[in-house]
Formats: C-alpha cells, sequence, structure tokens
C-alpha cells in the first residue's frame, strides 16, 4: 500500500510539473489494426489472429488523456486431448488512462516528432462466437470453461504504444497491450500453469486525428481592400482629383534601450506590415545578447495593431504576424522557443499614443 501510494503521489507530482503554458485540450480519434497472440500450449505462430480498434479519447491536460477504446476480433487455443486448434470471436470495450512520458518530462509541444505513452485500462469483454470449442467438446474432448453461443468476461490491461507525427492533425500510432481475462475466456484451463489468468497480447498499428488544437502559422501579408487603387475610368478621364500624400510614418530617433528583467522593450512596424524594420534590428540584437546571457530569463510577445486603419479582422491577423516575425528573429538567433511565449491583440488594446500602436512589447521576467 505504501509503494502504490508513493507511486500516485510521484505521477500527481509528474503532470502538475509538465504544465505547458500554451496547451488547449483537445479530443482525438484513433483507428488502428493488427495481430494479436494468446498465452498458451501451442507455437507462438499457431494462435496468432487478427485484431482491430476504433477508439475516441480526450487530451485534458499536456500529458495526461483518457481513450473509450473498442477493440477484439478473434483469439485462439488449442484442446486438452488432441490440441486440436480451435478459435473463437469477441468485442473488448476498454477505459484508458494515457500517459504520455514525453510531454511530463520535456513539456508540451504540438510539433514533437516523437511522443511515447503508456495506458492504464478495464473493461468487459463480450464473447461472440465459439462454435468450434463446443464441436470439439461435442466429439468428447474435455472444456472446463466452455460458453456458448456469448459470454461476457472482466478485462484489464496495460501497455505502450507511441506517435510519430506526420502533420499537424495526423500522427502514425504503434501500440503494445497485454489483456489479463478470467480463465474462462478460452474456454479451459492452461496447461502449464493451471487455472489462472488468460493472457492475450496485442500490437496495433494506425492513425490517430487530431480533432481540435491546430497550431497558428505565419501567413502572407493581407491585401489591403480597405484601400483599393482607383478603377480605371472610361474616356475621355476627367481630371484626378489631387489627393494630399498619405502621411507615411516617420521613425522616432533612436533612444537608449534598457534591457533587463522586468523591462518592456518595444518593436515598432510599418503601416499595415509585419516585416521587421531596420531600425528595429538593434533593440533585437540587443535583447538576443541579454537573453543568451541570462540563460533563465524568459520573454512574453504582445503584438498590438492600430485601431485607426484597417479591420478588426485585419488587425487581429497584422498583430498575429507581428509577433511571430519576432518570435522567429530571436528563434533563429539560438534562442530556444520554450523560453517565448506570444498573445495577439488586434486592435482591441491600444497600450501606445498615435501610430505606435503598430507594436510588439517584448516583456521580459
Amino acid at each position: 500500500m505504501k509503494k502504490l501510494t508513493l507511486v500516485l503521489a510521484l505521477l500527481a507530482a509528474f503532470s502538475f510539473a509538465a504544465k505547458a503554458q500554451d496547451f488547449t485540450p483537445y479530443p482525438y480519434i484513433q483507428l488502428q489494426g493488427g495481430a494479436s497472440y494468446d498465452f498458451g500450449d501451442a507455437s507462438f505462430t499457431e494462435l496468432l489472429s487478427p485484431a482491430a480498434q476504433i477508439a475516441v479519447g480526450y487530451q485534458f491536460v499536456d500529458c495526461w488523456s483518457l481513450r473509450f477504446a473498442v477493440n477484439g476480433w478473434q483469439a485462439k487455443h488449442t484442446s486438452w486431448q488432441t490440441e486440436s486448434l480451435y478459435r473463437y470471436n469477441f468485442v473488448q470495450p476498454n477505459l484508458d488512462l494515457i500517459l504520455d512520458w514525453t510531454a511530463g518530462f520535456l513539456g508540451w509541444r504540438p510539433d514533437r516528432p516523437v511522443s511515447v505513452y503508456t495506458l492504464f485500462g478495464a473493461g468487459a469483454g463480450i464473447g461472440l462466437e465459439n462454435q468450434k470449442a463446443n464441436d470439439l467438446a461435442a466429439a468428447g474432448e474435455s472444456f472446463e470453461h466452455l460458453w456458448n453461443p456469448v459470454k461476457p468476461f472482466w478485462n484489464l490491461r496495460s501497455g505502450i504504444g507511441t506517435d510519430i507525427r506526420l502533420t499537424d492533425r495526423v500522427a502514425l500510432n504503434l501500440e503494445f497491450d497485454a489483456q489479463y481475462y478470467p480463465d474462462s475466456f478460452n474456454s479451459r484451463e492452461n496447461r502449464k500453469v493451471g487455472s489462472s489468468p488468460d493472457y492475450h497480447f496485442v500490437l496495433l498499428g494506425g492513425l490517430k486525428f487530431n480533432l481540435g488544437w491546430r497550431p497558428k502559422k505565419v501567413a502572407p501579408a493581407p491585401v489591403n481592400t480597405y484601400n483599393p487603387a482607383p478603377a480605371p475610368k472610361p474616356a475621355p478621364k476627367p481630371e484626378p482629383k489631387k489627393e494630399e500624400p498619405k502621411k507615411e510614418y516617420q521613425p522616432e530617433p533612436a533612444k537608449p534601450v534598457v534591457i533587463e528583467k522586468g523591462a518592456d522593450v518595444d518593436i515598432f512596424f510599418d503601416l499595415n506590415k509585419s516585416v521587421i524594420r531596420d531600425d528595429q534590428v538593434p533593440t533585437l540584437n540587443q535583447l538576443v545578447s541579454f537573453m543568451r546571457s541570462n540563460p533563465d530569463a524568459k520573454v512574453k510577445l504582445d503584438g498590438y495593431a492600430d485601431r485607426g486603419t484597417g479591420t478588426p479582422d485585419i488587425n487581429q491577423t497584422l498583430s498575429e504576424q507581428r509577433v511571430m516575425a519576432v518570435r522567429q528573429f530571436l528563434v533563429t538567433r539560438g534562442i530556444n522557443a520554450d523560453r517565448i511565449s506570444t498573445a495577439a491583440h488586434g486592435d482591441t488594446v491600444q497600450p501606445f499614443t498615435g501610430e505606435k500602436n503598430r507594436a510588439v512589447t517584448c516583456r521580459i521576467r
């Protein structure tokens, strides 16, 4: 009991120690097929059978998920007297608790190429067809736990699996399970060990589909649809109306930047642009030097757009692109992405006066 309490305490501490700052819960489904083996008195190859599984799960924290799975298909065994091979069909609903060890030790990362997990589950197997064993029994062979036509069983299982990332929403899934049934599962006692649980081993492969979370990607700058060029007019063309030239943003003279923990560093952008300006590069280089010299420091990037131009949707997109441009600048210069968090506010927040809201604020912690 003390060992069990210690293990549960360690698992609880493990799950709280690995919180991912940007994690969002999401559902998923799995479609798998493979082979199974029933521990018994015949050779390994004689007791191989087909297996399949479909599962629906919910990743409720970064390293724990709960899954409802239905698996089964076929199992095989041999009789006592003549060692005749017989097969029986079954279906098995299970509820599984899944622990993602990779996220637990290394933190949650949506673009991680490979993740490793373990599972612990319980359920109820249902025997569906056992005609071959019943035919052998009718011929005089002995079966201590013969059942027909259906039979319910309890079931426990544990296993290990891996997800290999293919796209943002699809992963190749491989899983090995060890399943435990009451001794009546195969209609007879095992000659080698006597009355004991029946062991059913399953190797599955398939695809896992993420139905919720999707990473944000930097998109090209949007076309300026709110201020299109005037359409050509039919001849004779009237004298075009003179328009005052649009006032371009003039960068302010560079001021000394103090970079330290607790400080905010502002990076400014041109109208409708998410490309880092040349006059902002020295400030970002200072930030990179500080992050390299202070490996425990982290930075949060808050992006903004000017409410005086554009629409809320366009400004939201602009603020996301500006944040990702600064993030990419830091990452390509060796700053670990785990030290950078992001938030894009569009034009819902206006921390500066006038056109200076075209900015990303780097908050150093």
